[in-house]
């Protein structure tokens, strides 16, 4: 009685591990294939981009261009590869467009688009990057603000507010001083920032 009852607890046992082996490889499988389907799609929809860019008076530059960005671990050079879905130019002006699509990676607050983008930025001369999602028809362009830009920026409005201070303020002498202070600027403009980065500090 107790082998027949250990030979069936053994059945039973072998054949929940295989519906659950089962379970497992059909779940396996329909990821795969939704993760196909999904990429079979990206791809059709980066195809499509070609033609929708041309509509809106694009030229195309190049397609999945390939650019290296070096870089430096610990004092040793390290290279990775961007490929960029499209190089496009109109009016003169270059841009980088990537192509999304899904639920999303097409909107900016998506950290891994977000970083995607600013690697482009950072590491690829242009006028600016297209994050253009193809599932709505919708194009957006995308401008990072450095901090050299941000520091460009400040450095400009302290000449301005001294120069409308030199034009304000009654008195010669400090008139003077404003226009010294401004031809010092003027004169040694990495000094100046400098000063000002320490100031900001």
């Amino acid at each position: 009685m107790s082998e027949i009852l250990e030979r069936t607890l053994f059945i039973v046992i072998i054949i929940v591990l295989l519906i659950a082996l089962i379970k497992y490889k059909l779940a396996t499988y329909r990821i795969k294939q939704a993760q196909k389907k999904r990429f079979a799609r990206g791809l059709m929809l980066e195809n499509e981009a070609f033609s929708y860019l041309k509509d809106l008076g694009y030229s195309i530059v190049d397609m999945q261009q390939t650019h290296y960005h070096q870089y430096e671990v610990n004092g040793k050079k390290q290279t990775s590869k961007l490929i960029l879905d499209y190089l496009v130019e109109k009016e003169g002006k270059t841009f980088i467009v990537e192509v999304k699509s899904g639920n999303s990676a097409i909107y900016m607050q998506n950290s891994n688009t977000r970083r995607q983008l600013l690697e482009y930025d950072y590491t690829i001369n242009s006028d600016g990057i297209f994050l253009l999602d193809m599932e709505n028809r919708n194009m957006q362009l995308i401008r990072f603000n450095s901090k050299d830009k941000l520091m460009i920026d400040d450095f400009r409005n302290l000449v301005l507010i001294l120069a409308v201070l030199g034009i304000i303020i009654p008195f010669f002498k400090i008139k003077v001083l404003l226009i010294l202070l401004l031809i010092a600027i003027w004169k040694y403009p990495e000094r100046s920032k400098t000063i000002l980065k320490l100031i900001k500090s």
